[in-house]
């Protein structure tokens, strides 16, 4: 039978977190913005799992009460807008933004005014900009002209940083620490998620990383080299059912994200039907004896059959609630610094 273990302590995490106070005060060391998981390192990482616990600990806030965040999506979003927009209430912060950046704002592909322009336009509006956009490099141009902190919620295919951390704090909370742990990444493995992500287990020193992509796309190059830099095991397993048998957690995402380059107003729209081999179900978690934690930052398709929902296993709406809370610490770093 799984249990459900608390994060540790403060005082007992692994690498010796500084504390919510340490993760503000360490704001003057960067930049403002959070524009790759590549510049956090691993007390930026502990300090924020840290505070984490501590805004779920003690509820909402009024820290901010003034503040003003500004959610400019270009791409279409739920957890994250929503996640960000909650995470600046509970904060006593209040976000703007437009329901569709396509189409109601002038740096639209029928207008064409520059993400630059946009982001000196909004930034004298606002505290923080946070900016999902189908293009790379987006985020760091839209930072580039920005007078406020800019955080990037996806930029097309190149990272999710803020997701990342999201998925270190989750997977944190329920195995305890991720040190000598095997971890699976299911479906396609070309996702900005997956890109985050590994840049921040490479401070966690699991026993070994496994994918289980679609025979058509390899796992990127890049992501390799991070993994052999840190000498971190990694290998393709061919079979979901393989990563239930040896692995003390998998997360999953879609089979085939190709849209996620897309800008929103394209039509196309990527082939998610996966074939059973790739599918996790209640069927092969109970036939296995699987105890692998499943994790899942969401839309899910058929990936992960609903089956598993009420499962032991089944963490990824565990995860969406404590979205939350590391959105809160995330939003405290930002709207902690100060205006150039």
């Amino acid at each position: 039978m799984l249990t459900f273990l608390p994060v540790e302590p403060a005082a007992t995490y692994r690498h010796g977190a500084r504390g919510s106070a340490g993760f503000r005060a360490r704001v003057g060391r960067f930049k403002p913005h959070l524009l790759s998981a590549s510049t956090l390192d691993i007390d930026d990482v502990d300090a924020a799992c840290e505070l984490a616990d501590r805004f779920e600990a003690s509820g909402p806030s009024s820290r901010f009460v003034g503040r003003t965040v500004a959610l400019v999506f270009f791409q279409s979003s739920t957890r994250t807008r929503l996640g960000f927009e909650a995470a600046a209430v509970a904060l006593g912060a209040h976000a703007i933004g437009m329901e569709d950046m396509t189409v109601s704002s002038r740096s639209n592909g029928r207008v064409r005014e520059s993400l630059e322009d946009c982001a000196a336009v909004i930034s004298r509006l606002c505290d923080s900009i946070i900016v999902r956009h189908h293009e790379t490099g987006a985020a760091a141009r839209m930072a580039s002209k920005s007078v406020v902190p800019v955080i990037n919620a996806g930029d097309g295919w190149n990272e999710h940083p803020t997701q990342a951390l999201i998925d270190i704090y989750a997977m944190r909370r329920g195995l305890g620490n991720l040190g000598g742990k095997s971890i699976c990444f299911g479906g396609d493995p070309r996702g900005r998620v997956i890109r985050s992500l590994i840049q921040l287990l490479r401070f966690e020193l699991p026993k070994e990383v496994l994918f289980c992509p679609p025979p058509r796309y390899k796992v990127p190059d890049d992501i390799l080299a991070i993994l052999e830099q840190h000498q971190i095991c990694c290998r393709v397993i061919p079979d979901i059912e393989y990563a239930l048998r040896n692995c003390d957690a998998i997360t999953m995402a879609p089979y085939d994200m190709s849209e996620i380059g897309e800008p929103a107003d394209s039509d196309f729209v990527s082939p998610h039907g996966t074939p059973h081999r790739f599918v996790i179900t209640a069927e092969k978690i109970q036939r296995t004896g699987s105890k692998s934690l499943i994790y899942h930052p969401l839309p899910r398709f058929e990936e992960v059959d609903t089956s598993c929902d009420a499962l032991p296993n089944a963490m990824y709406f565990e995860q969406v609630r404590l979205s939350k809370f590391m959105r809160m610490a995330v939003l405290d770093r930002v709207l902690s610094t100060r205006r150039d």
